[in-house]
C-alpha cells in the first residue's frame, strides 16, 4: 500500500461507494472504498479510503494497471515525491468535492 494523507471526507460523499480488496504480501485482504482516479504523467492513481478505524482519516493511493479483459491490477506507489504529487493533484481537481481539513 501506499503512504497515507490526511483527508476527511464530507457527509455527502460517506454513501456507499465501489470498494476495492488489496492484498498485502502476507495475503491478508482489505477493503477500501474507491473515492476518486487520479491521472498524473499519463497514468492513473486510485485515491482510496481505508475503512480501518485507526488510519485516521488517511488515503491510499495506488497505481491502476490495465490489463485487458476488463480486469486491473494495483500497485502500491513506493515513491514518497510521486505519492505526494498525486496527493496535490487530487486535492487541486477534488477540492470542492472533499473538506482537507
Amino acid at each position: 500500500m501506499a503512504d497515507e494523507k490526511d483527508l476527511q471526507q464530507t457527509p455527502a460523499e460517506e454513501e456507499d461507494d465501489d470498494l476495492i480488496l488489496l492484498e498485502d504480501e502476507n495475503g491478508n485482504v482489505t477493503r477500501f472504498p474507491f473515492l476518486e482516479l487520479v491521472t498524473v504523467d499519463s497514468k492513473p492513481y486510485a485515491v482510496l479510503l481505508p475503512l480501518d478505524d485507526n488510519d485516521e482519516g488517511g488515503v491510499v493511493i495506488v497505481e491502476v494497471v490495465d490489463l485487458g479483459k476488463e480486469t486491473e491490477h494495483y500497485d502500491a506507489v513506493l515513491d514518497d515525491a510521486l505519492n505526494e504529487r498525486i496527493f496535490e493533484q487530487f486535492r487541486k481537481e477534488f477540492s470542492d468535492s472533499y473538506d482537507f481539513g
